[in-house]
This record gives structure tokens, C-alpha cells and sequence, in this order.
């Protein structure tokens, strides 16, 4: 991405945090963002569930309807999300991946994406996937309806469906300090941590450094030792 586009993306979505939080709340947003573009490090943990294995029986706090996503839901994703985050939906779209919108009373809250390819304009970081891989990426609930399950409902009905289209596993990396989307792998979905991902970008260069987990590891991880 050139430069000039990359800061004109930033200020749509600086324009938009600012109209829907209010500057107060949006600018240490803002000011972080800022600190981070000529250095970013990134720490990521890699989860893997088979889709064989049977799903928890769940129900959100809130009535929800999940379809399939639709050309038609961009809008709605303009509305409730970042002008970039509408862009990577759109890019999801035209690539073939799959993804799913949930609402709640017809009111759109979140959605999220799967796919078989890992994109390099789509995904930043170049996970290696096998045949019947799919990987769970770009995961999004409005704020105003975060804590009431929506991620997990989402994510269940994700896995059925890539589970009816004839894949295998499910892989995800999520950033370690993302507490409620570890939550929701680790003990609501039943994930098992395989591996970690140290993402470097300095200016527009990056640098991924992956780590795998041991077998005896993983056993822990499943607790079994």
C-alpha cells in the first residue's frame, strides 16, 4: 500500500472512531495508533480445533440470527465498524472467502470471516495452513453488545458450516493481550494452543517469526501430563 493511501485510510478511520466514541475516548485510540506506525511488535498465539469433535451446547445472553455474509451486509459493516475493516470485507468478498453477519432484533452486531488462502493483501501475517485448514480471521462485535456472547455463537456457527464444506481443522492466531477472544478459544471453544507468532514492521518492512509448541506441550495444553 503506498503511503499517501495508507495515511488517507488511517484519517477515514480516525474521522469515524472520533463521530461514534466522541474525541475523548477516541484520541488515546488515536494517539496510540499514531505512536505505532513507524514500529510495530506484535505477539500472537496460534489455536487449532478439530472440527470432527463435538461442539459445547450454547446459547448467547441475547437473541441472535446468523446467515451467511452477503454483498449487500458491506453497508451495514460501514455502519457499525471501521471504513477499513469494510474494505478488508470487501476483499474477503471478492477473493471467494466465506463469512458470516449476526444480528440481533435486525439490528446488525458483528460478523466474521474463514478462509482456505491466506492473502497477502488480506492477511498480514503468512500462516501456513494444510489441505483442510481453514483459517478464522477477522472477527468483529459492536461494542455495545460485547460480553453477551455474540463471539462465541459466531464462531460455533463457523465452525459448523466450514465443517459441512468439507473442512478438517480450524486455525486462529489471536494477539496475547486480547483477553475476551483467548477467553472464547481457549475455554468456550476448546482450542489448543499449538503455537506463537512475533510480528515485526519497521516502516512498510516485516519481519514473522513463528514458534511452535512441543508435543508434550500440547498435551498440557489439552490437560492431559
Amino acid at each position: 500500500m503506498k503511503v499517501a493511501q495508507r495515511f488517507r485510510y488511517l484519517f477515514e478511520d480516525w474521522r469515524y472512531l472520533i463521530q461514534r466514541d466522541g474525541i475523548g475516548r477516541a484520541l488515546p485510540v488515536i494517539s496510540l495508533e499514531i505512536v505505532r506506525l513507524p514500529f510495530r511488535h506484535i505477539k500472537f498465539f496460534v489455536f487449532e480445533r478439530l472440527l470432527s469433535e463435538p461442539l459445547p451446547d450454547y446459547s448467547s445472553k441475547i437473541s441472535l440470527q446468523i446467515r451467511p455474509f452477503e454483498q449487500s451486509d458491506l453497508e451495514f459493516v460501514r455502519k457499525i465498524d471501521r471504513p477499513s475493516e469494510a474494505r478488508q470485507c470487501k476483499r474477503h468478498l471478492e477473493s471467494g472467502h466465506k463469512g458470516l453477519i449476526a444480528f440481533h432484533q435486525g439490528q446488525p452486531i458483528g460478523y466474521a470471516w474463514g478462509c482456505a488462502d491466506v492473502i497477502p493483501e488480506i492477511e498480514k501475517v503468512p500462516i501456513q495452513l494444510e489441505p483442510g485448514d481453514v483459517l478464522c480471521t477477522d472477527m468483529f462485535t459492536n461494542p455495545s453488545f460485547r460480553g453477551q456472547g455474540v463471539q462465541t455463537a459466531i464462531s460455533l456457527a463457523r465452525f459448523r458450516m466450514f465443517h459441512d464444506l468439507g473442512f478438517s481443522r480450524a486455525i486462529c492466531y489471536i494477539e496475547i493481550h486480547n483477553r475476551p477472544s483467548l477467553t472464547v478459544w481457549q475455554k468456550k471453544l476448546g482450542g489448543l494452543k499449538t503455537g506463537s507468532i512475533d510480528f515485526f514492521r519497521i516502516g512498510p518492512l516485516y519481519r514473522v517469526r513463528f514458534r511452535s509448541i512441543n508435543s508434550r506441550q500440547k498435551a498440557i495444553n489439552r490437560g492431559v501430563d
